[in-house]
């Protein structure tokens, strides 16, 4: 009996640390693939953008990997425990090598040579996870990065398994180019709608036991496409609330910042003109006043004429000026900002009885107040910003807020807190002069009202939050709603420059994520 107590002792030991060890191996895989998605961003330290493939694998690349602990000769040897033997499953061919195997069971061969795969930064012979010589490091071995195939998967995205074109993401769902000489991310534009190449991160952990886990991802950054207008507005039908309302003798005009030079004393640019100031909506437009003036096209998926909705996508009350109209305009679907990760605190900020450091270092806060005067100093250029993951942001008593270089707020607005953000009672200034290094994004549905001095620089993406304008101030740069609400007179100069958006410093979106048995 106690022998037999003992051997049932040491099963359940065994059983459980071997338990521990495939958990500890799928979070450290899980690590290896969120590594990889965080250092696609250019804003990284340790960014991989400029090695991303650019066409599907072949004998002359296509394949990344990022080596943990590991060279690329454990990966090619089929005899290692850190063997590559899940990349058939995903490409049955890669130039002149072939293998093609039945699920659940592991690849034997990789093509030969050295020029179907690279490594970044440094050569495939070491390691070059950026943590690989931190105090603890984790214990994934190596991650591949390639882009989607149609047939990459179990399940074809057209549902044509022989069929091996680059696989894109639209915002909504994934779909398939036709392939042929130009780039995946060519290819991906060209598509309506218009989308991005998706990416296929593969991590494999192993654990000093030979535990042993391999976790897939699809990634994809989210697509912009062209918008239509410089302030647009998201929502369809026509309200109430209509969803773009511009009234209160607004006007609109456009400039680029990337071409033309501030003017500190006339607090204009110098090729800053009354024409060009494009709207849009998905839904109606209404104009209002006897000044108000859109110096450039209106857009609306609804009948390009003037009357009421939804007869007519224009509806106006007074003598408003306006340009060309285009009615019936395809459906314009913005990117939603993801949720910051990890999510920022919910309890006010700053706590009671504490001072708000000035400037505000860059960071993730909770609820915040400002009062009085606050600073955000910026980043070192527009890829390498300041960034804030902040709940809620309320301005109070006068408080004003001054940008003084490349500064990104994502505001989380959870649990559904509305409003996500309140100017009402102060203004900001963005002493850059340009809209590109003050970016405000916003994904959930909470309410926001902005407000400003006399010039105002700065682009907001909230594409379902309901947008209200005030404060008579001039507003440069872009702006993207649900509903926008512009009755306070705040005219609006579009951009040009930002017609090519700024570069993405949210993680690419996650379209699946797996663990791979076999």
């Amino acid at each position: 009996v106690a022998a037999g107590m003992m051997y049932l002792s040491a099963t359940e030991t065994a059983i459980n640390g071997n338990f521990k060890n495939e958990e500890v191996a799928y979070f450290a895989a899980r690590a290896g693939v969120e590594e990889v998605r965080d250092r696609i961003l250019l804003a990284n330290a340790n960014t991989i953008n400029a090695s991303l493939p650019t066409a599907l694998p072949s004998g002359t690349g296509g394949v990344l990997y990022v080596l943990n602990g590991v060279s690329v000769a454990n990966i090619k040897d089929n005899t290692s425990p850190y063997f590559d033997d899940e990349l058939c499953h995903d490409f049955t061919a890669i130039g002149s090598w072939s293998e093609s195997t039945t699920t659940n069971q592991r690849c034997t061969t990789l093509p030969s040579g050295t020029t179907w795969y690279t490594c970044v930064p440094s050569t495939c012979s070491a390691s070059n996870s950026a943590y690989a010589t931190s105090a603890f490091p984790l214990e994934y071995k190596w991650v591949r990065l390639t882009l989607k195939s149609n047939n990459s998967t179990a399940y074809a995205v057209d549902g044509n398994g022989t069929h091996t074109f680059p696989v894109c993401w639209n915002g909504k769902s994934e779909a398939v180019t036709a392939g042929g000489p130009l780039s995946v991310t060519t290819q991906c534009a060209n598509l309506s709608p218009v989308a991005t190449p998706v990416y296929l991160v593969t991590a494999m952990a192993v654990m000093p036991n030979g535990a042993r886990r391999v976790v897939q991802q699809e990634l994809a950054e989210p697509p912009s496409g062209t918008l239509p207008g410089g302030m647009f507005a998201a929502g369809p039908g026509c309200g109430p609330p209509v969803p773009l309302n511009l009234a209160g003798n607004a006007n609109t005009g456009s400039f680029n910042s990337s071409t033309g030079t501030y003017n500190a004393v006339t607090g204009t640019y110098n090729n800053q003109v009354n024409s060009g100031g494009d709207v849009g909506s998905n839904g109606g437009i209404n104009l209002g006043g006897t000044s108000t003036a859109i110096n450039g096209s209106l857009s609306t998926n609804l009948p390009g004429s003037v009357g009421s909705c939804p007869a007519n996508g224009i509806s106006k009350t007074g003598t408003p000026k306006y340009g060309t109209i285009t009615g019936g305009a395809p459906v314009y679907t913005p990117p939603v900002p993801p949720l910051p990760n990890p999510l920022p605190p919910q309890t006010a900020y700053p706590p009671k009885g504490v001072t708000m450091p000035n400037p505000l270092p860059a960071g993730s806060y909770g609820n915040v107040t400002l009062k009085g005067a606050v600073t955000l100093a910026g980043g070192t250029d527009i890829n390498h910003p300041a960034i804030y993951s902040i709940n809620t942001l309320n301005f109070n008593g006068g408080a004003t807020l001054t940008i003084t270089g490349p500064v990104v707020i994502n505001l989380a607005g959870q649990p559904s807190v509305t409003p996500v953000l309140d100017m009402t009672g102060g203004t900001f200034a963005n002493t850059t002069h340009l809209p590109g290094d003050f970016v405000i994004n916003y994904g959930g549905s909470g309410g926001m009202t902005i407000t400003g001095g006399t010039n105002d620089f700065a682009v907001v993406n909230a594409p379902n939050s309901a947008i209200t304008m005030k404060g008579g101030s001039n507003f440069y740069g872009q702006i993207v709603g649900k509903t926008i609400d512009d009755q306070g007179g705040t005219n609006f100069y579009w951009d040009k420059a930002l017609v090519t958006p700024p570069p993405n410093t949210n993680p690419l979106y996650e379209i699946s994520l797996r663990e791979l048995s076999y």
